[in-house]
């Protein structure tokens, strides 16, 4: 009879502790579960935070082009100019009457990088990604686009709607400060391409696409 009575305690210690073992592992398993998710959330958070700000000068090209600008954000999406090394980048929308004109400057490490962007821009321009031959003189789009070519820069303007271009000229001069212009175009919705010579007179057409 003692016998049958130890070995039931016996059996029913050992099935408590089993039970509690398996609730401890449980437990452990629940609180690591958490840990791994909060530490993925976290650094997303704090490069959303850090990374990205709006350097564009609203005052100046407010007070340039007398317009009242209701705000200013952020663009996202990549152009093929992005996929070549480059210092920064700034890229906004800027918003007039509830249109939206998009800014956007690159600016390289030296004039081989400026190279392979500008030729990368002119394989794939805009956002049918359609290729312009250097100097054509027939190419169209349906958007207004102005865009300087510098030493180690590029600065793109585009917009639905056709803009003035002494207003861009201008912010460009007092906020970027470039040296020289290696290429300058022009594009009016509808209208084919210009190319512009720039330089101390000002902002004309070239005469000699071949030069």
């Amino acid at each position: 009879m003692k016998e049958i009575f130890f070995k039931t305690v016996f059996l029913f210690t050992l099935l408590s502790c089993g039970e509690d073992n398996t609730k401890e592992s449980l437990s452990y398993t629940k609180i690591g579960a958490a840990d791994i998710e909060n530490s993925k959330i976290e650094p997303k958070e704090i490069v959303q935070k850090d990374t990205f700000q709006i350097n564009f000068n609203s005052e100046l090209f407010a007070k340039i082009s007398r317009s009242i600008i209701d705000s200013v954000t952020l663009i996202t999406k990549n152009e093929v100019i992005d996929r070549v090394s480059h210092l920064n980048a700034e890229k906004v929308n800027i918003y007039i009457d509830s249109n939206a004109i998009q800014f956007k400057s690159w600016d390289f490490q030296d004039s081989s990088g400026l190279k392979i962007a500008w030729y990368n821009m002119l394989d794939c321009f805009g956002e049918h990604c359609e290729s312009i031959e250097l100097f054509d003189s027939l190419f169209q789009t349906d958007r207004y686009n102005l865009v300087f070519v510098a030493e180690k820069s590029i600065d793109w303007i585009s917009s639905k709607y056709n803009l003035d271009n002494k207003d861009w000229r201008l912010y460009l001069k007092k906020e970027r400060i470039r040296p020289k212009y290696h290429y300058v175009f022009e594009i009016l919705v509808g209208q084919p391409i210009v190319w512009y010579n720039f330089n101390e007179k000002g902002m004309n057409p070239k005469t000699d696409l071949n030069d």
